[in-house]
């Protein structure tokens, strides 16, 4: 079993924070900070993650201003003191969001087939957060062209909780980690195994760090070399004497082929290994690929 339920961003639950999500709401500022480029930015939050959202996002913002709700940071002392002193972020304390307000702009788009008329989609474009100080009540306006909610994950393990070993955030552990994060226990077999022989997690669900697609898919890829692996360690599929495993890959093969032509390069038995004219080229199909694969044969 491989685990890939993800984990989802928090959110604050304001007016207007659903409907401009996209239009310059977001929780990523390494994924979507770059499009407001020399635009005035907000993030909102107190922690790590929101010191780290607004360093980033500094590097290529007009402006940064931190939201908190607070008089200080939750975040460690080194990333709130390198805010704090950047001289491109301001923080806003004490400070909430009541509400993100913007308007929406039509995006033309053609009708391709049947002739059809052209068609415009609206677009909100955010344009400023309104906020609330906690202390005296009063209200302000914070102009702004996109606004970064940075107030943690919820990682989606509920399902396994019971049967599956977590931290205090809720993320699954690997099999390699003791209840101390980060702790190494012995040889490491599938680095991907979680505390139940057989299950494997991949993506942001094992994930607190990093939270990226790309390294999801590395995770999930790994995942799936663990989990063969795994299968064939227990021998699932393996009759004694027979060489079930290449068989399999054969099968896997086929599948990702689907059967469609491909061309071969060969070395003919009477040439070395450099392209000559004793080379053979063949346009065969995948069974005939496979049939006749071997340490001569490139793919």
């Amino acid at each position: 079993l491989v685990v890939a339920t993800g984990a989802n961003a928090r959110w604050l639950g304001v007016d207007g924070e659903a409907e401009f999500r996209g239009g310059g709401v977001s929780s990523c500022a390494t994924c979507d900070g770059f499009l407001f480029r020399g635009r005035d930015v907000a993030v909102v939050g107190g922690g790590d993650a929101a010191m780290e959202d607004a360093l980033v996002l500094a590097r290529t913002s007009n402006s940064v201003t931190v939201v908190h709700r607070r008089d200080k940071f939750r975040a460690s002392h080194a990333m709130a003191d390198r805010v704090l002193q950047h001289p491109g972020i301001t923080v806003r304390w004490n400070a909430t969001v009541e509400r993100f307000r913007g308007r929406y702009e039509a995006e033309t788009t053609t009708q391709h087939h049947g002739g059809g008329a052209d068609a415009a989609a609206q677009i909100p474009v955010l344009e400023a957060v309104d906020l609330r100080d906690v202390s005296t009540g009063a209200t302000s306006t914070l102009d702004v062209a996109a606004t970064f909610v940075a107030i943690g994950h919820d990682p989606n393990t509920e399902l396994f909780t019971p049967h599956l070993e977590t931290d205090r955030h809720g993320y699954l552990v690997h099999r390699w980690a003791t209840g101390q994060e980060g702790a190494p226990c012995g040889e490491v077999r599938f680095a991907t195994e979680l505390s139940v022989p057989g299950v494997f997690a991949a993506g942001d669900v094992a994930d607190a760090t990093y939270r990226q697609a790309i390294t999801s898919a590395g995770t999930g890829a790994m995942a799936a070399l663990d989990a063969e692996r795994y299968l064939s360690d227990i021998g699932v599929g393996v009759t004694p004497g027979v060489h079930n495993r290449d068989d399999f890959t054969a099968d896997i093969l086929e599948d990702i082929l689907g059967g469609a032509d491909v061309h071969v390069y060969r070395d003919d038995d009477r040439g070395g290994a450099g392209v000559g004219d004793d080379d053979v080229y063949d346009a065969v199909g995948a069974s005939d690929v496979l049939k006749h694969a071997d340490a001569r044969t490139d793919l």
